[in-house]
């Protein structure tokens, strides 16, 4: 069973854009952006009071993009602060779907859709923990 949520509330990440993150130019390049929005997710997962070695130990839960669409809008560069806004589209047994947004300056430069898959040690589709399910629908919906 799948529920599609009507997305109120965000979890925030705030980001700096280091020389190491840019081309010569000083434009992030464009690989970057998917490390960005990884960071804020594993930081929303911090933020429901666990981590992913207790969610790999303890819960044999790995969490993996299946899929991940991106809409670049316009680019960021050295030393702008951004913003990774994160809220949940959809969340089923063993899945779930993020919307992913990066603004600079309150302006949106980039648009994310990202499906996470639950899988166990066997990398085989596992229920997400219900705490967990739970903590996230709590955080961001």
């Amino acid at each position: 069973m799948s529920n599609n949520l009507n997305t109120n509330r965000t979890f925030n990440f705030s980001i700096k854009v280091y020389y190491e993150d840019t081309d010569a130019e000083g434009v992030v390049y464009y690989a970057n952006y998917l490390k960005f929005i990884e960071r804020a997710r594993t930081e929303m997962i911090n933020a429901c009071d666990t981590n992913l070695k207790i969610l790999h130990k303890d819960y044999d839960s790995r969490f993996i993009v299946k899929i991940c669409n991106l809409d670049f809008i316009k680019s960021a560069h050295l030393e702008d602060v951004l913003e990774v806004k994160t809220s949940l589209k959809k969340l089923s047994n063993a899945s779930f779907v993020l919307n992913q947004n990066i603004f600079h300056d309150e302006h949106l430069i980039l648009k994310a859709e990202v499906v996470i898959i639950c899988i166990n040690r066997d990398h085989k589709p596992s229920k997400i923990p219900d705490f967990l399910k739970k903590k996230i629908q709590q955080l961001i919906s």
